[in-house]
């Protein structure tokens, strides 16, 4: 998320919405503290998510060696474990949208499963 936040501040990166299932305060401190002018949409049923194929994750999938390996390299620079939401098995992804198309998607295999921007801006390129 970090890594989609910083992007999205950079010129020439496409506008950039966010869909959380967190309450609308609980997003708006989040994205105070890291991008102030985000756009962001609450879905807290996650009529969204489902719309674009995320679903709720494993067991593995939320807590797995992949995830702890991925936590413990964010604890080494320095980001912590936020506080539960309540949607904690929730899958991500992003997704590159141009009307009511879907150019490019990243639905995440676990939930440290960043997305490859620079794949995303491939097909913005090609």
């Amino acid at each position: 998320m970090a890594e989609l936040i910083s992007a999205a501040k950079q010129d020439g990166f496409p506008e950039t919405l966010f869909v959380h299932r967190a309450s609308v305060e609980v997003a708006d401190k989040f994205f105070a503290n890291r991008a102030a002018n985000a756009r962001v949409i609450t879905d807290p049923d996650g009529a969204l998510f489902a719309a674009f194929g995320l679903r709720r994750g494993t067991l593995l999938q939320v807590v797995g060696p992949a995830v702890w390996w991925r936590g413990l390299v964010a604890l080494c620079k320095g980001n912590l474990v936020g506080k539960p939401t309540g949607n904690e098995m929730q899958m991500p992804g992003a997704f590159l949208v141009h009307g009511r198309q879907v150019l490019w998607h990243h639905r995440a295999r676990h939930s440290a499963d960043h997305p490859r921007l620079a794949a995303m801006l491939d097909t913005l390129t090609a």
